[in-house]
């Protein structure tokens, strides 16, 4: 093999290297972490737009201090309502997205998953971006399985109190869970865990923006509206913390059945 022929591998070699893809490492992260992927708007130099905002160790976690209007940051990746960030007062922390620039997005809000204009859930990449991770994955069948996304931020941004169960010390593992049909890639019905229990319908809509004048199917565990009857395209289910309570866990939203086929 002659010289130049050898050179020239070299230089096809180097092209390759810089024309491949690098992934975002995001500090203190495991080279093999799956949010390597997702860090959605990582490197974006954002600067706080409210009088003060506090910084926390996670969404709705311990507080370690905070920030003041124009003080200056750069996003490591948005997580729904929260951006991780560094800059030189915080290494690694979280800031509540509307202080920095952000849209809020409410989570609870069966618009925040449903596109109506094109009558289905949105696609599952979006969801990835929104909260920067793959998910994981649950529940596997031949036909299905559940995409749990935790560590959302599902509280708003001064809350920090956590759930407890009642038997253990174990801390309740709050999130999303996108239900996908296999074949299509398609997500056919969405779990969101409160935050903490909400007491009664009326206030458990509420925070999804949601208004119902009267109770849907009250069963012993669900309180159930019909495609219709609260969203023209949605079932909407409100599964209550334990049987007969009136408090209640989580908000289900579910493609009528005859859309399902």
């Amino acid at each position: 093999m002659n010289n130049s022929y050898k050179l020239g591998l070299c230089i096809a070699f180097c092209l390759f290297l810089v024309a491949c893809p690098k992934a975002v490492k995001t500090p203190g992260q495991s080279p093999l972490s799956e949010d390597l992927v997702f860090a959605t708007d990582a490197g974006n130099e954002l600067t706080v737009t409210v009088k003060s905002e506090n910084v926390r160790q996670k969404p709705n976690g311990k507080r370690l201090g905070g920030l003041r209007k124009g003080d200056k940051l750069t996003v490591i990746k948005r997580v729904g309502n929260w951006v991780y960030f560094s800059n030189p007062k915080f290494e690694e922390a979280y800031i509540w997205a509307p202080s920095v620039g952000y849209a809020y997005q409410n989570i609870y809000s069966p618009f925040f998953f449903f596109d109506s204009t094109r009558t289905e859930f949105r696609d599952i990449e979006w969801f990835q971006r929104m909260f920067s991770q793959r998910g994981q994955v649950r529940q596997e069948t031949s036909t299905n399985y559940e995409l749990f996304f935790k560590d959302t931020g599902l509280g708003s941004h001064e809350e920090t109190v956590l759930d407890v169960v009642a038997t253990s010390d174990q801390v309740v593992e709050h999130g999303i869970t996108l239900f996908v049909d296999r074949e299509k890639s398609r997500v056919e019905k969405v779990r969101v865990d409160f935050f903490r229990p909400v007491k009664g319908y009326q206030a458990a809509l509420k925070k999804g923006e949601m208004k119902a004048d009267n109770p849907g199917d009250a069963g012993s565990g669900h309180i159930i509206w019909a495609a219709g009857d609260l969203l023209d395209h949605l079932v909407v289910d409100l599964e209550r913390k334990e049987w007969e309570s009136n408090y209640f866990s989580s908000v289900w939203y579910l493609l009528p059945e005859k859309e399902e086929q």
